[in-house]
């Protein structure tokens, strides 16, 4: 009896574990390689983007080919999440992109539809080698 519980008890909590985590693998995955298409999976049919100080309201294909030429200037050599959280009905998350051309810090927010978490909005900006070190 003390197994079936144990067992129990470890399953809800991997489901209630994966249920947190606002970013899918294959997302983190697609940004790290640069892969526009992979990426545009995540995509709703539209949404903002606010990549390096200029916006966008653009369709599905269109952001995918925003993204493809933001990785073609900036081909990345690694993307890792730094912080997953939830406001209201959405979730979101913060990311480190990590380029030839310098880092950039991703904020995602996601939107639930028809059981799949779909990015309506992303921006990308440009980590100034000030904020990486406070002053004396």
């Amino acid at each position: 009896m003390y197994r079936l519980i144990s067992i129990f008890i470890i399953s809800l909590g991997c489901i209630i574990s994966l249920d947190a985590q606002t970013v899918p693998a294959e997302l983190s995955n697609a940004m790290k390689a640069g892969d526009a298409s992979k990426l545009a999976k995540f995509f709703h049919e539209s949404l903002e983007l606010t990549i390096l100080d200029k916006d966008y309201v653009a369709s599905k294909n269109q952001a995918t080919r925003i993204m493809e030429n933001f990785f073609k200037e900036n081909p990345p050599d690694g993307f890792k999440i730094s912080f997953e959280g939830t406001k209201q009905k959405s979730k979101y998350a913060i990311g480190n992109l990590t380029t030839g051309n310098g880092n950039f810090r991703v904020n995602i927010f996601f939107m639930n539809k028809d059981e799949k978490r779909l990015v309506y909005y992303m921006s990308i900006e440009k980590e100034s080698q000030y904020e990486l070190h406070p002053r004396p």
